[in-house]
């Protein structure tokens, strides 16, 4: 009789699945409000901190002067491609900042996976 795969192997784990093991393992069920929680954390994070680096790109693109030896589509070109290395070191920082977050009545804890079961060895029926 087949059956079914634990979690995190070929299926995602049902809702029922999810809110049984928080519940027994004392974790917090991942309500809506608690998402939106975080999401909200996070973007108005990335909004400041993302307009700062760019602000800050763009001023050391114009008192550079590179700008006014340059095409316009090379500066438009130039100024995306800062414009990318500093949100990715930023956005990757900012997420940090909402992981380490206390969140009062939560906090994101990374937990690691258990390893996985022992599956048991298959049975020779040739003999």
């Amino acid at each position: 009789m087949a059956t079914l795969p634990p979690w995190g192997e070929s299926r995602a784990p049902r809702r029922d699945e999810i809110s049984s093991a928080t519940k027994s393992a004392g974790f917090l069920e991942p309500t809506f409000k608690r998402a939106a929680r975080i999401w909200w954390s996070w973007v108005w994070r990335s909004v400041i901190f993302g307009g700062a680096a760019g602000l800050f790109g763009s001023v050391v693109l114009n008192l550079s002067g590179v700008l006014e030896h340059i095409s316009e589509r090379a500066g438009q070109i130039l100024g995306a491609a800062i414009g990318i290395a500093l949100a990715v070191p930023v956005g990757i920082w900012v997420f940090q900042m909402v992981l380490e977050k206390n969140f009062g009545e939560f906090q994101i804890r990374l937990v690691p996976k258990p390893p996985p079961a022992a599956s048991p060895s298959p049975v020779d029926e040739s003999s």
